[in-house]
């Protein structure tokens, strides 16, 4: 029977296809319940609306303003050569923000500075969390 060595933490681990089989088991049983939780989670959420409209957004803040930043967004990331799902997660994490009406949410849509500062701080975010680089002022 054949043993695949794996190196763990601070040592080396011999499993045989037995329990390397029940490894991928319990991963798999792991990563289903997190599947399963999110459905759950997903159907509880309110779903997806114009914050525009529901907040009454000024400063001339509309759908195209979105979608200005968007793709002022993917243009930096196609710059500094970063995974374009960074982009989506990005607007993912500000649409969220925004169509909370939570902290400061409201404001950022009276402002058009305060939206594209809420809009960078998204990417920024993104990226941080998502991307193996570090950003810097230069």
């Amino acid at each position: 029977e054949k043993k695949k060595k794996f190196f763990g933490k601070h040592h080396l681990i011999t499993l045989d296809a037995h329990n390397l089989s029940n490894m991928i088991s319990d991963n798999n049983t792991d990563i289903l319940a997190r599947i399963e939780a999110m459905r759950a989670r997903e159907d509880s959420t309110k779903k997806s609306f114009n914050y525009f409209r529901k907040y009454n957004a000024c400063d001339g803040l509309n759908e195209s303003s979105r979608k200005a930043m968007a793709t002022w967004i993917t243009q930096v990331q196609q710059t500094l050569s970063l995974d374009a799902e960074t982009v989506w997660i990005a607007m993912s994490y500000l649409d969220r923000y925004l169509g909370s009406g939570r902290g400061d949410s409201r404001e950022v849509l009276r402002s058009k500075c305060k939206f594209q500062l809420a809009a960078i701080t998204s990417f920024y975010t993104a990226v941080k969390i998502h991307e193996p680089v570090v950003l810097g002022l230069d």
